[in-house]
């Protein structure tokens, strides 16, 4: 893991009506084209600098 981030072409679009993000990614440098539709669920933990909903491809109440 790094802490740089790269410009890629894609997009991101967040669906208020079924709590949904669906995401586009077309990374040519790195072979990266795909698409995602992920359920978005609210984050506990609200304030200044905290994200207000996540989205992810894996259970998080699932210990990894």
């Amino acid at each position: 893991l790094t802490k740089s981030k790269e410009l890629v072409d894609g997009y991101c679009i967040y669906l208020q009506t079924t709590g949904e993000v669906h995401i586009e990614i077309d990374d040519v440098l790195n072979g990266t084209n795909d698409e995602w539709d992920l359920k978005a669920h609210h984050c506990k933990a609200m304030g200044a600098n905290k994200p207000v909903f996540v989205a992810t491809n894996v259970d998080l109440n699932i210990k990894q």
